[in-house]
């Protein structure tokens, strides 16, 4: 067991007005009462509801060090938690990618990896406590099982999502709930988007992320570290790539200029036309609160 460092955190448990418009407001579907009660518990340990509905943004430094590749990847990340806007920045790679709600474009993208996998998919990880309590969520519970390298137990939710959007790489999300401290521990999904498979309805899968480090922002608890097992390591108990968060804030306005597309952009029309194939053209409500 890794655990670096697990927070302290001691909660009082919310009034159930706290929970309105989220978990008890009937937009997220629950598959009985055990699941929710296990959600709440999840969203209390993690801070509920109420800062993050008055948060502006979610931003914050992100470093990767895959193992077995010399080159680290680096990038500041700005989530914008009204309308699911977001814009990434990769300093050494002098690139940007960014999400408008209608597409994705990208300026010096060096990798043939489609940007559109990326420019939501660590805000996601971070924002799942609060991401399963909107609507188009399914949550059920499966079987209570271990994460890689780690013999202890944890308490296991399963949510999938009626339309796919930038927030979700694949067909699902399980997060695994420590039966101590009702943090998320780790989560475990699959991949299924087109630029990253050839066939979405053949996903790849299943990853690993494991927490090893949070920290409390204001209330509210995210994961800082963690090590990411991909298909075929998480068995052996061996991860394939470290990574570290820093420099979160909440409190920051969301710079919506950095979705102006520059004229030598190029749109990655294959992951827009996804998911608007998908919605059918409707709101994001992937984040507290909706979007647009």
């Amino acid at each position: 067991m890794f655990r670096i460092s697990v927070l302290v955190f001691t909660l009082v448990l919310l009034p159930m007005s706290a929970f309105a418009g989220t978990l008890l407001d009937g937009k997220a579907h629950f598959a009985d009462d055990e699941t929710q009660a296990l959600a709440a518990d999840l969203l209390t340990a993690h801070g509920g509801m109420e800062p993050v509905n008055q948060a502006s943004s979610l931003q914050f430094n992100f470093f990767t060090k895959m193992l077995g590749n010399p080159t680290p990847f680096y990038s500041f990340e700005a989530l914008d938690l009204k309308t699911g806007n977001a814009w990434v920045e990769w300093p050494f790679w002098g690139a940007t990618i960014a999400w408008d709600g209608n597409s994705v474009w990208s300026e010096k993208w060096p990798m043939p990896l489609p940007p559109g996998f990326f420019v939501r998919l660590t805000s996601s990880f971070l924002m799942l406590p609060w991401q399963l309590n909107t609507a188009g969520a399914n949550v059920s519970r499966i079987d209570d099982v271990n994460l890689p390298g780690e013999e202890k137990i944890y308490r296991v939710l399963r949510v999938t999502y009626e339309t796919q959007h930038p927030g979700i790489p694949g067909t699902f999300y399980e997060v695994f709930v420590d039966p101590d401290s009702s943090l998320m521990a780790g989560i475990r999904f699959d991949i299924n988007h087109p630029g990253m498979v050839a066939n979405p309805k053949q996903p790849i899968g299943p990853n690993y992320h494991v927490f090893g480090d949070y920290r409390n922002f204001n209330g509210l608890v995210f994961p800082t570290f963690y090590k990411s097992f991909g298909q075929g390591s998480a068995e052996g108990g061996k991860s394939n790539a470290y990574h570290f968060l820093w420099n979160l804030s909440m409190d920051q306005p969301f710079d919506r200029s950095r979705l102006n597309k520059p004229a030598d952009a190029v749109e990655d029309t294959a992951s827009a036309e996804w998911w608007q194939v998908s919605n059918n053209n409707q709101n994001d409500e992937t984040l507290p609160g909706g979007g647009k």
